[in-house]
């Protein structure tokens, strides 16, 4: 095998030179190039600005909360007269089940006052011969 030496072998020239001078003004090119950028101002009132709002929102939630569950609980109301038919015509609830749920405001509202003396009582009993009927009842 030969000696291979890299001092004594010719050396493949490049065909790309830089021309005199070309990096004196590379920098200023480049910068001329890109384009001059600004940095946003944030000023202190905008940021405050987002928390008033932030702030506004939740007082609107806060308020319309409330107001939303008292006109939503009106409209769910039913009449005595639906809840008459609805308990006259399900035969899956009985009177005892129904008697247990009522409370002593309810037997209060439900109360009805006779002021039926004695008198009466004898003349209605005197005038009906059907007596059988009332001691059935």
């Amino acid at each position: 095998m030969n000696d291979f030496k890299l001092d004594n072998e010719p050396k493949i020239t490049s065909g790309f030179t830089i021309p005199d001078g070309y990096f004196d003004t590379f920098s200023e090119k480049i910068l001329a190039q890109i384009p001059i950028h600004e940095p946003k101002v944030i000023s202190i009132f905008n940021i405050t600005k987002t928390w008033y709002f932030v702030a506004a929102a939740i007082v609107i939630v806060m308020l319309s909360i409330p107001l939303y569950l008292k006109y939503s609980i009106k409209n769910q109301e039913l009449d005595a007269t639906t809840i008459e038919n609805y308990i006259a015509y399900d035969s899956s609830i009985s009177e005892d089940e129904i008697v247990d749920l009522l409370d002593k405001e309810d037997l209060v509202k439900m109360k009805i006052e006779f002021n039926l003396q004695d008198e009466d009582l004898e003349t209605i009993l005197s005038t009906n011969s059907n007596l059988e009927q009332y001691i059935i009842n």
